[in-house]
């Protein structure tokens, strides 16, 4: 009777073992749906992007606003970098409002443009610093993240 049961247990687990095996050969050549930072740029991509520019600056976080630019490719990065820099130094807390209006691409590179205003408090006690205007930004890809390249016009992110 132990035999049987064993028999009966081998058999039954044939047929689920076959079935699993089945089952993780389509899900490894099913195509993957790309994720957005792999995928080519479309308005989500751009919407993440901007909800994490946003929320750098929501955040006072300098580390994580720098991080979504590629500073090497960027025309005067470095210089952009110790604006960033002095802005965030300069600063208490920033509220930013990001609106996308538009996206293109270019060749390699997207073109974004972005209703924006901000109000930036000074750490000095003056008075906040209300900003409005469109902004450009360009985003590249080299290394398999889209990151910004490029934004106009950079005084946006400075304390008059």
């Amino acid at each position: 009777m132990v035999l049987k049961a064993a028999s009966v247990r081998k058999s039954a687990l044939f047929p689920a073992l076959a079935l699993f095996c089945a089952t993780v050969a389509c899900a490894q050549s099913a195509p993957q749906k790309p994720t957005p930072e792999q995928g080519a740029f479309d308005t989500e991509t751009a919407s993440r992007m901007l909800l994490q520019l946003s929320e750098a600056l929501k955040g006072h976080s300098q580390k994580q606003f720098l991080a979504l630019f590629d500073l090497d490719r960027m025309k005067d990065g470095a210089l952009f970098k110790q604006q960033i820099t002095s802005f965030f130094s300069q600063t208490d807390s920033i509220r930013a409002h990001l609106k996308l209006d538009e996206t293109a691409m270019e060749g390699d590179k997207a073109t974004m443009t972005v209703e924006a205003e901000m109000e930036a408090e000074p750490s000095n006690g003056n008075p906040i610093a209300r900003r409005t205007d469109l902004l450009t930004f360009v985003a590249a890809k080299p290394r398999g993240i889209w990151k910004f390249v490029d934004i106009q016009p950079r005084w946006f992110f400075s304390l008059p």
